[in-house]
């Protein structure tokens, strides 16, 4: 009997202890299962656009919000510690934007928790130098506050770098100053003094019937130069050419602006055209004798106005160059060479416009018996 209880007890025996010590790795295995199922994650787009604005107090300096939802599946609250990291730029990168401390982040409005088997909204102040605008980086989200023998999971989010709205290039500003520079230029050519030409008092009616109407491209110094400038923007700005110098810059406005003074400049010659009349005044062939022609003869407000929108084209072409050259990622004295150049350029369209306007606003030289009497021909 005895011997039939030992064997019984031994047979459990040996089947019990497999059994209990299963029982007590499953139940050490628990947190470990739980373990792999905590984690903090980031939900939304895989990358996410930060646009930058000057940082106050903090110069060469930009910061912007990074909104994320953040999803904890772990059975503690933790509070996320964000960290950022750009990306370098091929060999020439010089380590400003990935060196450390180079770039940092922040929770905005102060310190975030987020809560057990919960999600919360949140926003990272991401600060960067100046220069890492256009830039792709990472932000690394680690979780504080989980116990110590729960592992969590990073979260991790791409984003690239831009500059805000308020961070383009001055446009509007260079609209005012180029219409401004226009309307001065204007002035000049109507002051009643002396000085490449003398304007007839009554110039804004008197026939230009020297100048040719249609006004033609191919005739123009200045239409040629200008027409360049907005075949020119058009094809920096399809290339990438700018996108180089000009990082996390939108072009798409600069391209508008300048397809927008190209078209001043094409309406100058309708002004023209619509101040003219057609009719059949007196001229004097190469033989000397008078013979009359169904020609169009413009008005000297015609002239003026269509110089005014010329030269508000013009002006508004290298005042866009100007506000691009500040916001450019480009050395001051690489800088200063493109204000001088560009200073020189808006001069000469000035005295060419006064020299032209001016002439052809000062009354005739009255011709000698039996002269051929000069015909004052040429476009703005």
């Amino acid at each position: 009997m005895n011997s039939a209880r030992k064997g019984s007890w031994s047979a459990r025996a040996t089947w019990g202890l497999p059994a209990a010590t299963a029982a007590v790795c499953g139940v050490l295995a628990l947190p470990t299962a739980a373990a792999a199922d905590d984690g903090l994650s980031i939900t939304g787009a895989e990358a996410a656009q930060v646009e930058l604005d000057a940082s106050g107090g903090r110069p060469h300096r930009m910061h912007g919000p990074l909104r994320v939802v953040l999803v904890n599946s772990g059975a503690t609250a933790v509070a996320p510690v964000p960290a950022v990291y750009l990306d370098a730029q091929g060999d020439d990168d010089d380590g400003t934007c990935t060196a450390k401390g180079a770039a940092g982040a922040s929770a905005a409005g102060g310190p975030l928790t987020v809560p057990a088997r919960g999600a919360a909204a949140a926003a990272f102040d991401i600060t960067v130098p100046e220069e890492c605008a256009g830039r792709e980086g990472t932000l690394v989200l680690t979780a504080r506050g989980a116990p110590p023998a729960v592992a969590v999971t990073p979260a991790t989010m791409r984003f690239t770098l831009v500059k805000g709205q308020e961070e383009e290039p001055g446009y509007t500003a260079g609209l005012l100053t180029a219409a401004a520079l226009a309307a001065v230029t204007t002035l000049l050519m109507l002051v009643p003094a002396e000085g490449f030409g003398q304007p007839r008092p009554d110039w804004w009616k008197s026939p230009m019937d020297g100048i040719d109407s249609p006004w033609s491209v191919k005739d123009s110094w200045l239409t040629n130069i200008t027409a360049l400038g907005a075949v020119l923007g058009t094809v920096l700005t399809t290339t990438g050419f700018l996108d180089d110098w000009l990082p996390g810059v939108s072009l798409g406005r600069f391209l508008g602006m300048n397809l927008l003074y190209a078209g001043l400049i094409l309406f100058a010659p309708i002004v023209y055209s619509a101040s003219c009349h057609w009719g059949w005044p007196e001229r004097r062939n190469a033989a000397g004798a008078t013979v009359r022609a169904f020609v169009p003869v413009a008005r000297g407000w015609g002239l003026v106005t269509a110089a005014l929108a010329t030269l508000f084209g013009v002006y508004g072409q290298l005042a866009t160059i100007v506000v691009l050259t500040i916001a450019a990622d480009a050395t001051q004295p690489t800088k200063w060479s493109l204000y001088l150049l560009l200073g020189i350029a808006a001069a000469f369209v000035a005295l060419y416009s006064l020299r032209f306007v001016r002439g052809a606003l000062a009354d005739p030289p009255v011709a000698a018996p039996h002269a051929v009497p000069t015909s004052r021909s040429g476009t703005l």
